[in-house]
Order: structure tokens, then C-alpha cells, then sequence
């Protein structure tokens, strides 16, 4: 088990300014923030408290994640097209000049940005598929080899170079790529459509696939720690489809995905929006490292569920990033006291609440 030293005030201390990932998508939904972010005199880096803590060790503070002013640094190159024509780019030539609100990504999927939801979605009412079993014919695949990927590792080395963790965002996972191409309803008869079963899973292997080509090739000329997939499955009363659904169709992927990441030395994050704790068990089969779930779920059962398993749960502050500094500092020392035990990584936009819970947690494992 890994000893620390004890806390010093001085690793409270400011060392160098990041360009903060987050800030373009940030200002896109309207919310202020420094395209800049800090970075404090630790005693280990960011980059290694998660590895130890994904690894199973007891880390030095609990790490910080989530998207902006934290120990995670966004990576959402803009040579991937869905990044670019969704407004999720997050490289180290800051934010682009989109020349429109309707941009083509992968797959020639028409990304429309709606500018009061702060966000894109796949071009309403005219779906790319209509019934799986048309896949082989009807879809481009996004062709990997005309990439420059040197160019790539070049232009992104001084952004990645930070002791922050490294995580690569990938926008559609397979449920969220299947309702990109056949919109909800069409997506949602797929997945229980007997005569469309064996093109889905024949589509989602290829899928699979290209996913992890594309990770590969970032790999290999990037300083990468993690990943991170979008692939929302739940609504905000519950998840979209069965368990058994679930298990039988998206299930096998995902954990192919997951070992593929592991086997490259990185960590898996799940990004899955809406009600999925009835779901979550699957999450912890397949050996996801950490989900950051919405509000609507039950967080009491997750914890106790993810005990002792690879799963850790991302929780957000309980306090208004608008709240006092005292305010802030004493709803970290009530939460530190709630969860300062649990499987858990915080995010936190308030410098005082994450202040006050870094010392908390550092004195506490320090011990």
C-alpha cells in the first residue's frame, strides 16, 4: 500500500496554467469560464493518483475529474469529424471557427448545433438507415488512412504534455451510433427486430473495430492515459431498453472495447447519460474503471454495488459553483465525511470545495 507524506500548504500552490479542453464546449452552452486552468504543486501528479486508483491502490487525494479544472486533461482531436461538426473539440489548436450551425461528421452524418442547448445533434427526420440489414450497402466508413496522423501527435505534444491524465473522447458509442444513423425509434427496432439481429451484430463488430483502430492510432503517436466513451443509455426515468437487451446485443462490444483499452495500459470511462442504475451491474461485468452518472440516480445503491470491483463513481459537488467560499468549504467536509470511503472521484467546478476536499482527503490518506 502506497504511504504519502504528510499535507503541506504548499501543494495549494499554483505552478503553471493548461489550456483547459472544456473551455470551447463550455462557452458553447453559454457558461464563462478561463480558456486557461491551473495546475498546483502536488506531491505526485494527477496523471499518476489515477492510475494508482484505477490500479487498485490507495491514492494520494481523491483525483478530480470531469471536464474542465480538474486532474483530467480532454483530448477531442478535430481530425476526428464527429468532434468537429459536433463542437466537442478539445485539442491543442484551441477552438475552431465552425462556419456553420450544419456540419458533416463521420459516416456523413449532418451535425446540427442548436445554439439555446448549448450542443449538437444528427440532422432530425431523414435517417441514414432504415433497416439494419442495408448497412454493407448504404454506409462510408470514415477512412482512417488519409489521417496524417504524425501531424496529429505534433500538433497536440505541448498539449499533452501535462502532469493532468490524458483521456480521449469518442462521441458515439454503439447505441449512441446506431441512433445517429436510424434515429431512436428506427435504432430501438433494431435491437429487438429478429430478421435485423444478425447484420446488427455483424455492424456493431465492425464498429467495434473502428473504434479501436482509432484509439490504436492515437496510442501511438499521443500521450494518452484513458478513454472516454458517450453512449447514453438510459432516459431520465429509466434505461432505454432491457437488461436482457442490453447483455445479448450491446453487452459483448463493449466489453471487447474495454479489455482492448486495458490491454493498452489505459483506464475505461463510461459516459452514459440518464437513469442506467438498473443497468450499471453490466458497467461492472464488462470492467468499466468510472461512470459519471446524472442526478436521477440512486447513488447509495451504485456505491454499494461498485464495492469492490474496478467501477468508481464520478459524483458531482452537492454545492452551486455561485456559493459562499464558506459555503463551499463546509459542504466538502460534510460529503468528504459521507464518501471519503467510497469507490468515488469528484467533480467539482467551485475552487473552494475542491480545495477544502483535496486537503481533507490528503490528510485523511496520508494517515
Amino acid at each position: 500500500m502506497a504511504e504519502y507524506p504528510p499535507f503541506d500548504p504548499k501543494e495549494l500552490e499554483v505552478t503553471g496554467m493548461h489550456l483547459c479542453g472544456g473551455y470551447g464546449m463550455f462557452t458553447n452552452m453559454g457558461i464563462p469560464m478561463s480558456e486557461m486552468e491551473p495546475l498546483f504543486n502536488r506531491p505526485i501528479t494527477p496523471k499518476e493518483n489515477l492510475r494508482r486508483l484505477f490500479s487498485g491502490e490507495k491514492p494520494c487525494w481523491i483525483p478530480f475529474t470531469g471536464a474542465a479544472c480538474c486532474d483530467v486533461s480532454n483530448f477531442a482531436p478535430r481530425e476526428n469529424l464527429d468532434n468537429y461538426s459536433s463542437r466537442i473539440v478539445m485539442d491543442g489548436l484551441g477552438v475552431p471557427d465552425y462556419p456553420s450551425e450544419l456540419l458533416k461528421g463521420w459516416f456523413d452524418l449532418e451535425w446540427l448545433f442548436v445554439p439555446t442547448a448549448g450542443g449538437a445533434t444528427v440532422k432530425p427526420g431523414n435517417p441514414m438507415l432504415e433497416d439494419m440489414n442495408d448497412w454493407e450497402d448504404v454506409l462510408v466508413w470514415p477512412d482512417l488512412d488519409s489521417i496524417d496522423w504524425e501531424a496529429v501527435g505534433r500538433v497536440n505534444r505541448e498539449y499533452l504534455d501535462t502532469p493532468q491524465s490524458n483521456e480521449i473522447h469518442i462521441l458515439s458509442g454503439s447505441w449512441e451510433r446506431l441512433m445517429s444513423l436510424m434515429d431512436v425509434s428506427g435504432a430501438a427496432m433494431a435491437l429487438i427486430d429478429e430478421d435485423q439481429a444478425d447484420a446488427l451484430q455483424r455492424f456493431l463488430t465492425k464498429y467495434t473495430d473502428f473504434i479501436i483502430d482509432y484509439i490504436g492510432r492515437l496510442k501511438n503517436v499521443c500521450d494518452v492515459d484513458g478513454v472516454l466513451v458517450h453512449d447514453d443509455w438510459g432516459t431520465q426515468n429509466g434505461p432505454f431498453f432491457s437488461e436482457e437487451t442490453a447483455r445479448e446485443v450491446l453487452f459483448p462490444h463493449l466489453k471487447r472495447l474495454v479489455e482492448y483499452i486495458h490491454s493498452q495500459g489505459m483506464y475505461y470511462e463510461q459516459h452514459s447519460c440518464g437513469n442506467c442504475t438498473k443497468l450499471a451491474h453490466l458497467y461492472v461485468e464488462a470492467g468499466v474503471d468510472l461512470w459519471w452518472p446524472q442526478p436521477m440516480n440512486d447513488f447509495d445503491k451504485l456505491l454499494e454495488m461498485a464495492e469492490g470491483t474496478r467501477l468508481h463513481i464520478a459524483m458531482d459537488s452537492p454545492i452551486s459553483p455561485f456559493a459562499t467560499e464558506e459555503e463551499a468549504r463546509q459542504a466538502a467536509r460534510e460529503w468528504f465525511a459521507a464518501y471519503g470511503d467510497k469507490q468515488v472521484t469528484m467533480v467539482s467546478m467551485h475552487p473552494a470545495f475542491s480545495e477544502e476536499l483535496y486537503k481533507l482527503s490528503r490528510i485523511a490518506f496520508a494517515a
